[in-house]
């Protein structure tokens, strides 16, 4: 029996409770007052400690609470200071498999007969342990040693990642509020390795989203440090000054190598200086003709040139001239497997990721003009009717004698410079639309980012004179290539493309509706070992060869035809081709993506510098609910509403307004602000 009066400890959801006995029920049970003032009834037996005589039942609730409420201190900080892990040592030394009741390990825990307080303390103590005991019943059981050792380290690897948790949180959350001037921030003292690694983690997450192994976690922590933004990783990679505002994430995604390494640039520094390409005696010596080249006035890697010779009889001679990388490159070296690696030159807006050192790519390969240069000539006979009469492949070394521009091209030939050469482009072109070559101008648009300048884009026509003659005369030296390869049976990369899923129409001008519907018949082509029709060109044989110093594969194709030219086996049999090319897909695969995706961004932020303004665009295609419109400065394609009234229809012009730009998420949303106008 249980007098009123009496304190009594008792298990509540599994909590050990105070309460002070009020009086009895009936045998058996009790009416109790708890710290919280509520009364319940309690069963005698499920009293785990009792201390009679405790305080006068009719003292007011308060002073029940509050009296209850220092008992539970009293013990808890008793229970916090019993050094279970000296008595387990004790204990294991003497009868560590034996059982042990609460009080036997109290009176060897306090010395004695142990007091109620002292037992609940002892009790609370076992309860709470993980690590040295384990009850079973009534009584209790030493964990084993190896058992006790193992769970130690494991609590301390916790407490110790709760401690970096308390240190990550707020630098986060400083981090995030108040980024310093220079954009880098300090580490708190002795959690610069937890800091580090939690930058890691971020880093992966803003990269790669929910797909990185670490998504959870990082959530978890910028939910603690109050960061909710969807951007943010990424931002906080910024306020960390680790990546800029414009960082590019696809070359941190494809782990794109940029620079090369001391060893790569010192070999190429040692190849540039080599006499030996251009003393080689078996080069036809081409100097004496007038080379040049047309490129754009920010190319430094020039890899073609051409020239013009008037023949006696009224036909003419061109030289396609390619840059020799083969001569400086040595297959299996260092730095071909690095061009390997690579498998082409980038070029971003803001970056040129190069497949050679500049060493190389810029100077000693490259057909600089006032350069004596060793390259790999096709030179082409024609009739006075543009009739090919003769073609040869030799290697050789030019004198470059003038660089152009494509726009000083342009002003030359319209003037009638090399007017028989841009005849014969077009009449090349003539010829191959004629076989069935699908001719869909499309203008380059040339997006350049300077840190003065800001973002420029413009626009070349596809149709002006120096683009026709450059790309013509890169057709004609490709397909001669891939004629000779296929005749000599020899394993080369072979360009092709299927036939359009529908006829498309050709056209002489740009005609951006047009365009964009040939675009939806167009098959993808594909690079292969097998000779297939490229029905864009019109063409049975068509290889790469015109630029080995930015594309691995024509640097592959030219080293395969200096040797049959030179009467020796193939450099390279199907399987080893077969091999390379497989290796070559993804970095050409990924240096797609990632030209297009940069591009497409820095158009993008050039649109973001005009918002609300009004700029002109073309309806290219329609939906029920909306248009597809191409921007014109630009020709960057989004979805615009329907004009207010009736819908209108392809190749309408019409200004509209943009209103919204995340060039991160890559949205444009713009918006017609006035009537058509109607399409020539």
């Amino acid at each position: 029996m249980i007098p009123p009066g009496t304190l009594v400890e008792f298990l509540h959801n599994k909590k050990v409770t105070l309460a002070l006995c009020l009086r009895q029920d009936k045998p058996g049970r009790v009416f109790v007052r708890t710290e919280e003032g509520r009364e319940e009834k309690l069963l005698e037996d499920k009293v785990l400690f009792s201390v009679p005589g405790f305080l006068d039942p009719a003292s007011s609730p308060e002073e029940i609470g509050e009296a209850l409420r220092r008992a539970g201190r009293e013990r808890e900080e008793l229970a916090e200071g019993i050094p279970l892990d000296e008595i387990w040592e004790l204990l294991c030394e003497e009868a560590a498999a034996d059982p042990w009741s609460l009080q036997g390990l109290a009176e060897m825990s306090f010395s004695g007969a142990a007091e109620p307080r002292q037992l609940s303390a002892l009790y609370r103590a076992l309860e709470s342990d993980r690590v040295f005991f384990t009850r079973k019943a009534d009584h209790y059981l030493l964990r084993p040693k190896a058992q006790v050792e193992e769970t130690l380290q494991r609590l301390q690897v916790e407490a110790a990642r709760l401690q970096e948790r308390a240190a990550l949180i707020p630098w986060l959350s400083n981090l995030w509020q108040r980024p310093s001037s220079n954009g880098s921030t300090g580490f708190p003292e002795g959690f610069e390795d937890a800091c580090r690694r939690s930058l890691t983690w971020i880093r992966e997450v803003a990269l790669h989203g929910p797909e990185a192994r670490r998504f959870k976690d990082v959530q978890a922590l910028l939910k603690e440090a109050g960061i909710s933004r969807k951007d943010a990783p990424f931002q906080i990679m910024v306020k960390a000054g680790l990546w800029n505002e414009h960082e590019n994430l696809l070359l941190h995604r494809f782990r794109t190598g940029i620079a090369f390494s001391e060893d790569l640039l010192e070999e190429a520094r040692l190849l540039a200086d080599e006499a030996a390409p251009l003393a080689d005696p078996s080069r036809r010596d081409l100097r004496d003709l007038e080379c040049f080249t047309i490129d754009d006035v920010f190319t430094t890697e020039i890899d073609d040139a051409l020239s013009l010779e008037e023949l006696p009889d009224g036909g003419i001679r061109i030289g396609i001239h390619i840059a020799d990388a083969a001569a400086y490159v040595r297959p299996e070296s260092p730095l071909d497997l690095e061009a390997r690696s690579r498998a082409t030159a980038i070029y971003l807006p803001d970056l040129k990721v190069r497949m050679l050192p500049p060493a190389l790519a810029d100077e000693a390969c490259s057909l600089v003009a006032g350069q004596d240069r060793p390259a790999f000539s096709f030179l082409v006979e024609y009739d006075r009717d543009l009739v090919q009469v003769r073609a040869e492949m030799v290697a050789s070394k030019i004198h470059v004698r003038e660089r152009l521009s494509y726009e000083s091209a342009d002003q030359a030939l319209l003037a009638g410079r090399w007017e028989r050469l841009l005849a014969l482009a077009r009449a090349l072109r003539d010829r191959r639309r004629a076989e069935g070559a699908v001719t869909v101008p499309f203008p380059r648009v040339n997006v350049r980012v300077d840190p003065q300048a800001g973002i420029t884009i413009e626009r070349e026509s596809a149709n002006a004179p120096s683009q026709i003659l450059v790309s013509e005369m890169a057709v004609l030296a490709n397909r001669l290539a891939g004629e000779f390869l296929a005749e000599k049976d020899a394993a080369a990369f072979f360009r092709s493309q299927e036939a359009p899923d529908k006829p498309i129409e050709d056209a002489e001008e740009y005609d951006p509706a047009r365009a964009y519907a040939a675009r939806r018949f167009m098959r993808k082509g594909t690079l292969g070992m097998n000779p297939a029709r490229h029905h864009g060109l019109a063409l049975d044989y068509y290889t790469q060869v015109t630029s080995p110093i930015r594309r691995y594969g024509d640097l592959l194709m030219q080293r395969q035809l200096k040797a049959l030219l030179a009467g020796e086996p193939p450099l390279y049999d199907p399987a080893q081709l077969e091999g390379l090319l497989a290796a070559l897909r993804q970095p050409l695969e990924q240096s797609d993506s990632l030209e297009k995706d940069r591009r497409n961004y820095w158009i993008m932020r050039y649109l973001e510098e005009r918002l609300w303004q009004e700029i002109d665009a073309v309806v290219v295609a329609n939906h029920p609910d909306k248009h597809i419109v191409q921007l014109c400065d630009c020709l960057f394609e989004t979805e615009c509403a329907h004009v207010p009234g009736r819908p209108l229809p392809p190749g309408s012009r019409i200004p509209v307004r943009i209103e919204l730009v995340w060039p991160r998420d890559g949205v444009v949303r713009v918006s017609p602000v006035c009537s058509e106008e109607e399409p020539d």
